[in-house]
């Protein structure tokens, strides 16, 4: 197996498991702890969540750079260029949004309102952000697997 192949699997599994496992196992299992309340448990995930981000950004930027030695199709190298793009919005621009949104409002009173409203309309945002970064890892595992003729 080549470098660049072996690297670019490496990079866009470590990203797909920081997508799977991080933000759709381990952040839900904080929140759906009975030793934890809502606000904690908050409180807790906001770490883990900017650590996995920056993992995920990490994970990209590799598989972009790896993607072109890797995937002779220059679609592979279009994705792994969007995917870095959207690894990097969800940094830089999401995840501290979301931070600020869900500090000022506390979850088990659902107060204020209208802020609490926002925190989840953003954190539906991201979580369509995951799941269109996943099926975009995905794809360059598709075109990975493609025969050339």
């Amino acid at each position: 197996m080549r470098p660049a192949a072996l690297i670019g699997f490496a990079a866009a599994a470590l990203l797909l498991g920081a997508l799977v496992v991080g933000y759709l196992v381990a952040i839900p299992a904080l929140f759906s702890s009975p030793l934890l309340d809502a606000n904690l448990a908050r409180a807790l995930a906001a770490p883990l969540g900017q650590r996995l981000a920056d993992l995920v950004v990490a994970a990209s930027v590799v598989l972009a750079l790896a993607t072109p030695r890797w995937i002779v199709s220059k679609a592979g190298t279009t994705i792994a260029l969007v995917l870095t793009a959207a690894a990097l919005a969800h940094r830089l621009l999401l995840v501290p949004h979301l931070d600020r949104l869900w500090a000022r409002v506390d979850v088990v009173a659902a107060r204020p309102v209208d802020l609490l409203a926002e925190a989840q309309r953003w954190s539906d945002h991201q979580q369509w952000l995951l799941v269109a970064m996943g099926v975009l890892v995905l794809a360059l595992f598709g075109l990975a697997t493609r025969r050339t003729v």
